[in-house]
């Protein structure tokens, strides 16, 4: 399937700059609350590869981790993170393409263990793709740059905020 790139358009630039869901700040990461929305949370993505590391540090492993190999643009070594299968999408900057949803939603549907999606680009506005396919009361965690860590609790609000923000960008919708 060729690649289809569905751009963020400058309409969405400075709404999507804002956090999407709770904003935790760096120096809330270890404090209590945190720590339990972690615990709580039955189903979980991240999205950002130190994002998917503290997580983990927390000891949960997310059911699936969407990673780039880079930290605000410069390359990093991969999280150590466990996963039992790797799936491989492209996403230049910028954009979703096809194939990130695919590989999300693929990877959502997995009930064998933690899935990997290694992004060859950027996964900047992956979160966005992750709320398109996770269940109703996943918890998704995305990285805010220098600043902390979002937390998007899925919900049927989420998903039609989510679902307007694709369709602004182009993304046919689904089933």
């Amino acid at each position: 399937m060729p690649l289809k790139e569905y751009r963020l358009p400058s309409s969405l630039r400075e709404r999507l700059a804002k956090p999407i869901g709770e904003l935790f700040k760096d120096e809330e990461m270890n404090g209590r609350a945190f720590r339990s929305e972690v615990e709580k949370a039955t189903f979980v993505i991240t999205v950002g590869d130190r994002v998917t590391e503290r997580i983990a540090e927390l000891g949960r492993i997310p059911e699936v981790h969407v990673i780039d190999g880079r930290e605000r643009r410069v390359e990093r070594r991969m999280p150590d993170v466990q996963y039992r299968r790797l799936i491989r999408v492209r996403n230049p900057p910028g954009t979703i393409t096809n194939e990130a949803l695919g590989g999300i939603a693929e990877a959502v549907k997995e009930r064998e263990g933690p899935v990997r999606v290694l992004v060859e680009g950027e996964e900047d506005l992956l979160a966005i793709a992750a709320v398109a396919s996770a269940p109703i009361s996943s918890s998704i965690y995305y990285g805010q740059p220098l600043v902390g860590v979002v937390l998007v609790r899925v919900d049927r609000a989420a998903k039609r905020r989510n679902g307007e923000i694709l369709k602004e960008m182009g993304v046919p919708e689904s089933g």
